[in-house]
């Protein structure tokens, strides 16, 4: 399924109308600055996303929590994530990062073995780091340095040319979807649970976060960038348990009044 979201994406992204350059000097600059010239096939794909979100994703995810105890909501996002271990190992390897392929597989054996196939994150009790290397970030360190302009994918929401490519290719290396290749029910329902999982950890932040914007897609590419160049810049990142060290502090604006020029 994923796959062909992906596909269907890039086809409908080629055929979206560009919105036209402005002439004023100072809208010009916002509108470099912005890097968004698919805004109108953006923000009407956004639109959708928002649509769909609060028909079928918010419901079901609060309905989720209503029904499934912390403890449990908690060791299925534990083993959704020990779920990603090879694909970031994959991409530690293409980086060349020798370190966080080691963490990577020493997180996964041992939450797979000891943590109840992933469901308790024993790795970050006993303080292994947490790498999360993606082929959007690889394709980065591999020299594709700009990653295009804005782009809104259906359903998967903020992201670029580069980072959209980086998600197919991420998708393709997950050992569990080829797995379940043919067994498309299982597949389906993987990717159902796995996405109601995480609309369910974000209801409260992007509830404020909605509710504080004056323009809400303005402030989910301004949010999605700064992170975004903050993970391209900062790609040693590792978590600890209970904090997060960096090799470099960053402050993060999500006002309106600002915006960088993505690389």
């Amino acid at each position: 399924m994923k796959k062909y979201v992906f596909i269907v994406s890039a086809c409908v992204t080629l055929l979206a109308g560009c919105a036209c350059p402005p002439k004023d000097p100072e809208a010009l600059r916002v509108y470099q600055e912005t890097n968004d010239p698919l805004e109108p096939f953006n923000r009407g794909m956004f639109a959708f996303n928002m649509a769909v979100d609060n028909v079928v994703l918010e419901p079901v995810a609060k309905g989720y929590r209503a029904v499934t105890p912390e403890i449990a909501r908690t060791g299925i996002k534990n083993f959704f994530k020990n779920l990603k271990q090879p694909v970031y190992f994959a991409n530690a390897v293409f980086q060349l990062e020798g370190k966080q392929a080691l963490s990577i597989a020493g997180r996964f054996f041992t939450n797979t073995l000891f943590g109840f196939f992933g469901f308790a994150d024993t790795a970050s009790e006993i303080d292994i780091p947490v790498y999360e290397p993606d082929f959007g970030q690889t394709l980065y360190v591999w020299g594709i340095k700009n990653g295009g302009p804005y782009l809104v994918l259906p359903v998967l929401g903020p992201s670029n040319p580069r980072d959209a490519i980086g998600w197919g290719a991420d998708s393709l290396m997950a050992p569990l979807d080829w797995a379940l290749k043919g067994e498309p029910v299982l597949l389906y329902s993987k990717f159902a649970v796995e996405s109601f999982s995480k609309r369910e950890g974000a209801l409260e932040f992007l509830d404020s976060l909605e509710k504080g914007s004056t323009d809400f897609y303005a402030t989910m590419r301004s949010m999605y960038r700064q992170n975004r160049k903050n993970k391209l810049e900062n790609s040693n990142v590792i978590i600890g348990y209970d904090q997060v060290v960096k090799k470099k502090d960053y402050e993060f604006d999500f006002s309106m009044d600002e915006e960088f020029e993505e690389e």
